[in-house]
């Protein structure tokens, strides 16, 4: 019978033992040396090793110990041994792999996540100079192509009271961090996938409590109800990057969420086995996710599920059953018995292997399985979590930071141009690229990934539809799809139409692909505005293959190329806009008729009035004539509307003359944006000048002054398609305005309330308020207040510091 401390601490430490084991026999020879050496770096601060960053920086781990393969190490590394006296007080309790390393789910590309917990008496400070060398170090090993995450984490980080917790670097929501999304859910996954490199023993097994020789954490099965939901989304969020790692988490979730309250944890499985002597691969942290998910799916009957978390532990563990040149590591076998039991044919696995090469298609399919399997599981977890209120420790804006971002991913908006998850894939390129139009009703364009002979088509499907043949293009560009060797085809259409395409594919590349575009949490938190627009000329109508005209004498004349000769021909007929926002997300817009250029420049000028940061205008033409100087034409007069919009104020309404065919308008730029008429026509005056105005809110009094400028500020925030709140705090109640998805204003006083409160009620409303519609479930409202500077209203995003605004997200 096991009942001592100090005997469980024994079981605990033989099990972190196993698994340093395992972890090395996982790794290559480079990587166990760089696995090594993570606790001598964090231990040692000096200038001769790397990660060194001033003497100010605390160091030491508690209880370290030299060890041989440390040793070996540094000679591999050319690096000096440093010999320093023990730390009286050492900044750190522990150092501690966690997450699949070790385990049955370790890919030879698997990242190593290290929780580096310090001492809580640490200054912020010292705080701050032990992340800034985590991130050199992180650096340092990224330069062998081994990936090594380090977080800071607090000895009562999962105690603390909440308001304690808040100014915790920890709990800032990033890429990395989960904020406070997940919380106990999160020191379960540490406590039963923890490895031990440095200092205390973790205290994890059931009935543990705090020791000055351990590190306690807190007991798990502590774990609220509500918490399910936060964590959902979080891995909603991972799984934008690494889906089939997120499906397994987010399933577990929900497997967790069934035997609610009395849930049987995977820790409690890990420890009940090592209690009996199991430390076998049975007794694997990965392994027995991936049991606890067969039996809640066969349970409740999904075998369409169960098939494709098979498919996604599979890949996770990166073996590579059909190669014969596999190395047998300890997992092998187990993995082969398992696909035995599984009944898959040798095509699947085969394919499965073959995942670094999967084209575009197939990467679309499995991508669309993990995305809708991850919406149940979320939509399931939602239900569950309903009848509880939001965690008090879950921060609002934590909650509208991801569901924004999951917004820009799982819109269902047909103009946005979708980013392609390459998941393993190498390259996307293809050799041929097929353009198929369809004459029914909708006139969908279609693309196929070979050339256009009637007999290849049999049993093919499209690797992407969308309105227009130009979102086709840029979906190709943006995603690898194409390169400058690709081959561009239309079915049915001549080989001259195939080289346009494939011209046009080509300068499109450089201004879409290969860049990467930086998205901050405070960017999420304000409206977008344009980072970069692209026109695309005469892709569907061009009016100069018709023209019988040369471009010389265009520029010896210079000659308007909108409204050319005696017969006054636009020789501007369809026009595509492709742009990409501040959320990072790409559309693709058409306009077409006479009056597609004004149009197109009514429809940007709120957005670019919106933004402060100079926004890239380019113009690419596909026209068979005058490409030149069409792209210069309409290129000047794109910068020169920018300027305009960018300059019109309250006071003054700025007039662009413009001559169109037959016509001159007038182009008149106001805060709102810009309106157009016919100036030979002044009915059409009235007409513009009822275009979509904001209703006007009653005027009210702020601090004693009438206030004007509070719809002024409001109209500047506004954006069609999202529900905006703006609220202003006095002594006894909040002022309350309210953008809707038609921009349309209304304004409320509520009573008796704070903003916070107002906030926190307004979201959950949102989050519960009808759990079996899925439609722009992450469309959630953006909330701003509205403060009084210097007799200037301004609208700042509720609840993000400024000081972490900025980082990405």
């Amino acid at each position: 019978m096991i009942n001592t401390t100090q005997q469980k601490a024994e079981i605990a430490e033989r099990l972190n033992q196993v698994r340093l084991a395992r972890a090395h026999a996982l790794f290559t020879p480079l990587q166990k040396h760089l696995f090594t050496l993570i606790p001598y770096l964090v231990h040692h601060h000096h200038q001769s090793l790397p990660g060194y960053n001033g003497e100010a920086t605390p160091c030491g781990v508690t209880n370290f110990e030299l060890t041989a393969g440390q040793i070996q190490a540094l000679d591999v590394f050319k690096l000096e041994p440093v010999r320093v006296e023990a730390q009286e007080e050492p900044a750190l309790e522990g150092v501690y792999a966690m997450g699949s390393t070790a385990s049955f789910g370790q890919h030879p590309k698997s990242d190593v996540d290290v929780w580096l917990v310090y001492n809580c008496e640490l200054a912020s400070k010292a705080v701050e100079r032990l992340q800034q060398k985590s991130r050199m170090l992180t650096n340092w090993f990224a330069g062998f192509d081994f990936e090594v995450n380090f977080y800071l984490v607090h000895p009562t980080q999962f105690s603390r009271d909440y308001q304690e917790r808040i100014q915790n670097e920890w709990e800032v929501l990033g890429h990395e961090h989960c904020g406070t999304a997940q919380h106990w859910l999160l020191l379960e996954e540490f406590y039963r996938s923890h490895i031990r490199l440095a200092g205390k023993i973790v205290a994890w097994w059931p009935g543990a409590q705090a020791a000055a020789e351990y590190l306690f954490f807190g007991d798990v099965h502590r774990l609220p109800a509500n918490e399910y939901f936060g964590a959902s989304l979080w891995q909603l969020y991972k799984g934008l990057e690494k889906p089939h790692k997120a499906l397994l988490k987010v399933l577990l979730l929900e497997a967790y969420a069934e035997g609610y309250p009395a849930s049987r944890l995977i820790t409690d499985a890990i420890w009940d086995k090592a209690l009996a002597g199991d430390f076998a691969i049975d007794n694997d942290p990965y392994l027995l996710l991936y049991q606890f998910i067969e039996q809640y799916l066969e349970r409740v009957g999904d075998s369409r599920r169960l098939e494709i978390a098979r498919r996604c532990l599979y890949l996770k563990c990166g073996i590579r059953l059909s190669d014969q040149q596999q190395p047998q590591d300890w997992r092998y076998q187990q993995l082969r018995k398992m696909v035995l039991d599984w009944e898959w044919p040798y095509s699947l696995v085969a394919t499965l292997d073959n995942c670094h090469n999967w084209h575009s298609g197939e990467l679309q399919w499995f991508n669309a399985q993990l995305n809708e399997l991850m919406l149940v599981s979320y939509q399931t977890l939602l239900r569950f979590a309903s009848s509880n209120s939001l965690s008090e420790h879950f921060k609002i804006e934590d909650l509208g930071l991801l569901t924004r971002k999951l917004h820009t991913y799982f819109s269902d908006n047909e103009q946005q141009i979708l980013r392609l998850n390459p998941l393993w894939s190498q390259s996307l390129a293809e050799k041929h690229l097929t353009v198929v139009r369809s004459t029914q009703v909708q006139k969908k364009s279609y693309l196929y990934r070979l050339p256009p002979e009637p007999r290849q088509f049999l049993g093919e499907v499209a690797i992407y539809k969308a309105a227009n043949t130009a979102s086709l293009i840029a979906w190709a560009c943006l995603n690898g799809v194409c390169d400058s060797h690709t081959r561009w085809h239309e079915y049915g259409r001549s080989n001259a139409r195939g080289r346009r395409l494939r011209r046009l594919a080509r300068r499109l590349l450089p201004h879409i692909a290969n860049r990467h575009w930086r998205v901050s949490k405070m960017d999420l938190c304000q409206p977008w505005h344009y980072r970069k627009l692209l026109l695309l000329l005469n892709l569907d109508y061009d009016p100069t293959a018709e023209w019988s005209g040369q471009g010389i004498m265009l520029d010896l004349l210079g000659s308007n190329l909108l409204s050319v000769g005696q017969q006054q021909l636009c020789l501007l007929g369809s026009i595509h806009l492709i742009s990409l926002n501040s959320w990072g997300e790409w559309h693709c817009h058409n306009f077409q008729g006479e009056q597609a250029l004004l149009q197109l420049i009514s429809y940007i000028a709120p957005a670019l009035k919106r933004g402060n940061n100079k926004v890239e205008l380019d113009v690419v033409s596909a026209s068979k004539k005058v490409q030149p100087q069409l792209e210069h034409c309409v290129c000047r007069l794109l910068k020169q509307t920018y300027r305009l919009i960018r300059d019109a104020q309250a006071t003054r309404t700025l007039v662009q003359p413009l001559q169109l065919r037959n016509k001159r308008y007038g182009l008149f730029f106001d805060t709102k944006g810009m309106s157009y008429r016919d100036l030979s026509d002044v009915k059409s005056l009235y007409e513009q000048m009822a275009r979509g105005a904001l209703q006007q809110p009653p005027d009210k009094m702020i601090n004693g002054k009438t206030s004007l400028h509070a719809p002024q500020v409001i109209r500047d925030f506004a954006v069609k398609g999202m529900l905006q709140y703006f609220l202003q705090q006095s002594d006894e109640a909040v002022d309350v305005y309210v953008l809707d998805e038609r921009n349309q204003l209304s304004h409320y006083v509520q009573a008796n309330a704070n903003v916070s409160e107002l906030v926190a009620q307004l979201t959950r409303h949102y989050a519960f308020g009808d759990t079996q519609n899925m439609r722009d479930r992450f469309n959630f409202p953006q909330f701003f207040m509205l403060v009084l500077e210097e007799h200037k209203m301004t609208a700042v995003p509720f609840g993000v510091a400024s000081g972490s605004g900025q980082s990405e997200f």
